[in-house]
């Protein structure tokens, strides 16, 4: 309600807030942040220069193999990172890989020397390790286990034919002593037992090596002539 006796006052006009806030000066010390500069473009769009003082990207390199980035041991072909090493490889069990070999092989020679019919059980040990159920889905342990089973059946024809050998030798003498027939036959009959003792001998260093190499936990195999393959035995490309 006015008042009667006194003028009405014009109306003050109302001025924007955000007017009014963006006219206020800046406080002491303030800066104002420059913009940033637009980002270059990808390498291979045209008219693209790198900044001074950086080389142009090039792109990646093709890989080269896996795996292991470049910077790793033995992978080459990624950019790398130097310092870090991958842990090696786990070993296979050596223990029944080795004793298929050293089974056989005692059995073979220390058995025979013990016992007369001690070659005519040397599979026995290569079977058992190799027919294991905890065996049978190893590669490796299976691999030494026919190599040591096919020598030693190998070297059980070798042990049977020097009892032939020796015992036709020693036949012969005694015929040829009687005056029934030439002296040639037991002579025969004794080089071959010489030659086929000399095989079994050196049958023995292979089945020396074959220990070692399995007790390493490396693949390796007999000569055929010494471990003729009766069993199959997987080379290790097939794995």
């Amino acid at each position: 309600m006015t008042d009667l006796g006194k003028p009405a006052q014009p109306a003050q006009p109302e001025q924007p807030e955000q007017t009014a806030q963006a006219e206020q000066p800046g406080q002491p010390g303030d800066a104002i942040p420059p913009a940033a500069p637009p980002p270059p473009p990808y390498a291979g769009q045209p008219g693209f220069a790198a900044p001074a003082g950086y080389p142009a990207p090039a792109g990646y390199p093709a890989p080269a193999g896996y795996p292991g980035p470049h910077g790793y041991p033995g992978n080459p072909g990624y950019p790398g990172y130097p310092g870090y090493v991958y842990p090696p490889p786990p070993k296979p069990p050596t223990q029944p890989a080795m004793w298929a070999h050293l089974g056989a092989l005692l059995t073979l020679f220390v058995g025979s020397s013990v016992c007369c019919i001690g070659f005519l059980l040397s599979w026995i040990a290569p079977v058992v390790i190799r027919s294991n159920e905890q065996n049978k889905q190893d590669p490796y342990i299976r691999h030494h286990a026919a190599q040591a089973l096919n020598y030693a059946i190998t070297q059980t024809i070798a042990a049977v034919l020097l009892i032939v050998f020796y015992a036709g030798g020693i036949g012969g003498l005694i015929y040829h002593d009687e005056g029934g027939g030439p002296m040639a036959l037991p002579i025969i009959a004794f080089v071959l037992l010489g030659l086929t003792a000399l095989y079994a001998l050196v049958g023995l260093i292979f089945a020396i090596i074959g220990t070692v190499k399995a007790s390493k936990g490396q693949w390796w195999s007999y000569p055929k002539v010494y471990a003729i393959p009766f069993v199959k035995a997987t080379p290790p490309e097939a794995y």
